[in-house]
């Protein structure tokens, strides 16, 4: 848009001067001694504009092209009006034409004006802040381009921000840390459009996700990518905030945390990252989801700024879905989240301490359906109306349980004592309380009816308008570039079968566990094999169980770790 008015103004002066040159035209002998100073003039700032152009500018620092910062100093408009000025010129003076020759004079007087405007605006452009807001505003036109992607469901690269992305990775590459800091800052403090803004966070994530990448396999400095990724972080909650729905880029965000923290042990057990790349970014992963679940509840324990004050996720079917994604990849505080989630559908504050073995899922499902302590809120309200009934509540909970398991950490796998962070550990009791949250939400008591709700969670399909419905089609198609997808709860068997027996395991030690010995022992082979599996891979002792029903059964007993010095006082 400036560029356009700015050809326009040049264009009405072009037709000003032509009519001076009508009129008034000047004798070849004025017309040479005119031209001669403005010759001079015109080589000398274009000579100066090469020259700052080659001491300041790289191949990073004009990232989408030249086009970019053509557009911002008219250089290509000021050259055009030279060479008009010189073809005028050269015609009238040959020709003997004054008219022209004069026209071709005053020409060059505007190319000389307008040079000087170019001179400023490249100036303006020799020093990095210059640069980065130029390509700020840059990188947030191509985001609200619609080539950029109409939405996120079909984000796809446009020439600029394919540029953008080759340059963070040329300055990953290369070991530039203040290169990869000014790219980041470019996009964190674009000013993009609400339309724009999930477009923008994709892109945030892919960074994120480039910067890890290159802190674990390339050798990056772990202490400037963490330093990155949590202007990242900062910035994606920032555009959350924009946004009427800002759970599901939440959710995916609080997902790829998760899994990155899994990751970076993962790689750096096994001899392919550094530990202490791995560490920062176990740090990084842990101290994010903490500053977004502060952002989340409504009445966080502490507040590192007005931003973290008040929920970002109003609306019931919002929380759900965020809770949902937050549980997966053994995320760190994931059975905290659920205090805030609790207060957001109800209203009012859950009291119990989950670490004792107080189920939050059972008292919400109190608060909402009953029969006792049902509570009468307008947040309440809004619950029971986005769930419709206590048997949807209790569907998506179990799905929720079955994506949380699938993806618990390999206990198998060595945690070394210092990638060990605030909930983030090898302690059994944290993995038992983070299993217990949803094993204590205990709507069947028998192995029959375990076997009904099982046929439930693989066939059935929620219902129209449903808490489970809506969050379903609110994922569809939003990846945001997350290199962990979404995977529907219905497509892993094994967390499915588990996610019931969890319900029917003993809480207690020595607890009965009949039913759910029944429950498996009525399981088809190929279930039951697949099932235990999964159990010797993310339960401790399962894996040193033969019989397949033991190691599940092995396996669950973690649950009873929960509460043990509550019963010990006792």
């Amino acid at each position: 848009m400036v560029q356009r008015r700015r050809q326009v103004v040049l264009c009405v002066c072009a037709v000003v001067l032509a009519g001076l040159a009508v009129g008034y035209p000047r004798s070849a002998d004025d017309v040479v001694a005119a031209t001669q100073f403005s010759i001079a003039f015109f080589a000398t700032l274009l000579t100066g504009e090469a020259v700052i152009f080659a001491l300041t500018f790289s191949a990073a620092s004009s990232w989408p092209s030249l086009q970019a910062i053509d557009s911002h100093i008219a250089f290509r408009e000021w050259v055009l009006i030279g060479w008009f000025a010189a073809l005028f010129t050269a015609c009238g003076l040959l020709g003997g034409n004054g008219m022209s020759a004069t026209y071709g004079a005053l020409l060059f007087l505007l190319a000389n004006i307008f040079g000087i405007f170019s001179f400023i605006q490249l100036f303006g452009l020799a020093s990095v802040g210059g640069r980065n807001r130029l390509l700020c505003r840059t990188l947030a036109e191509s985001l609200g381009q619609p080539g950029a992607g109409a939405s996120v469901h079909d984000f796809a690269n446009g020439p600029v921000i394919d540029a953008y992305l080759g340059a963070i990775s040329q300055a990953v590459t290369s070991n530039d840390p203040a290169a990869v800091r000014n790219l980041v800052e470019q996009l964190v403090e674009a000013e993009v459009a609400m339309e724009a803004a999930e477009n923008a966070i994709s892109l945030h994530i892919d960074v994120l996700h480039r910067l890890a990448r290159a802190a674990l396999v390339s050798g990056a400095d772990p202490i400037h990518v963490t330093a990155c990724a949590d202007a990242l972080v900062d910035s994606v909650v920032r555009l959350c905030r924009r946004l009427p729905d800002p759970a599901p880029p939440l959710g995916a965000l609080s997902r790829y945390l998760a899994w990155l923290a899994n990751t970076a042990l993962l790689m750096s057990v096994r001899g392919v990252a550094s530990n202490r790349s791995a560490r920062e970014l176990v740090a990084l992963s842990t101290d994010a989801r903490l500053k977004i679940l502060r952002c989340v509840d409504p009445d966080p324990k502490s507040a590192g700024g007005p931003d973290e004050l008040g929920t970002l996720l109003p609306e019931p079917v919002q929380a759900l879905m965020w809770s949902a994604d937050f549980a997966e990849f053994h995320g760190a505080h994931q059975a905290g989240a659920l205090y805030g989630v609790y207060e957001i559908l109800t209203g009012t504050k859950f009291m119990g301490n989950y670490w004792d073995g107080a189920s939050i899922l059972t008292q919400l499902r109190r608060s909402l359906f009953g029969p006792d302590d049902t509570v009468d809120t307008t947040a309440a309200d809004s619950t029971r109306a986005a769930f419709g009934s206590v048997e949807e509540y209790d569907h998506f909970w179990a799905l929720a349980s079955v994506t949380a398991l699938a993806t618990l950490r390999d206990c198998r796998v060595p945690h070394p004592p210092e990638f060990v962070r605030p909930e983030f550990t090898p302690d059994h009791r944290l993995l038992g309380a983070y299993l217990r949250t949803f094993a204590t939400h205990r709507y069947f008591g028998t192995a029959e009816e375990a076997r009904t709700v099982l046929l439930g969670l693989v066939s059935r399909t929620a219902a129209a308008g449903s808490a489970s419905e809506l969050v379903h089609h609110g994922r569809v198609g939003r990846t945001y570039r997350v290199p962990a997808p979404h995977v529907e709860p219905q497509l892993r068997p094994a967390a499915v079968i588990l996610a019931v027996a969890c319900r029917l395991a003993p809480l207690t030690p020595g607890g009965d566990d009949a039913e759910l010995r029944g429950f498996l022992a009525a399981l088809p082979s190929v279930s039951l094999r697949i099932t235990a599996a999964l159990a010797a891979r993310v339960l401790p002792g399962a894996a040193a169980q033969t019989d397949p029903v033991e190691a599940v059964v092995t396996g669950l007993k973690v649950l009873t770790l929960v509460g043990a010095h509550t019963r010990e006082g006792a």
